[in-house]
């Protein structure tokens, strides 16, 4: 029998000068090379607006302010171990504060960059970015 579950997570979807910041999956990763935006799973207790600025540090060194909620993004699909998860994700604009960008390391993502809108439809986009994306238009 093929186990269910649920995982909740909080993104950000950060859009300055036409360009939006989007997160390279690492190898550790089913999905390496994959483009998403900064975010992910949230903690036992924490709200989603919290989880989404502390993932977004913690992927980016990047310190931001929640703006506008700009969606949820479900979907169903299949972890490592053959689970059936349903991935429930918040979306929130978010404005960015302070700090500079750099790289995450030794974790889920292992890259993040700027793209125009337009350089976003020739890359391998997460499901949740794509959505959010829609949000932009």
């Amino acid at each position: 029998m093929t186990a269910t579950r649920q995982r909740v997570g909080a993104y950000a979807l950060i859009e300055e000068s036409g360009r939006v910041l989007l997160c390279r999956m690492s190898l550790q990763t089913p999905t390496p090379g994959r483009w998403t935006l900064p975010g992910g799973g949230l903690q036992h207790g924490e709200w989603p607006e919290q989880a989404a600025l502390r993932e977004l540090y913690e992927e980016t060194g990047l310190r931001g302010e929640i703006g506008e909620f700009a969606g949820v993004h479900c979907n169903l699909y299949t972890g490592g171990n053959g689970d059936s998860i349903h991935g429930i994700r918040f979306i929130y604009r978010v404005r960015i504060s302070a700090a500079t960008l750099r790289a995450e390391f030794d974790d889920t993502t292992d890259g993040s960059d700027w793209f125009s809108i337009e350089e976003t439809a020739g890359l391998d986009l997460s499901e949740h970015a794509r959505y959010a994306l829609t949000a932009l238009n």
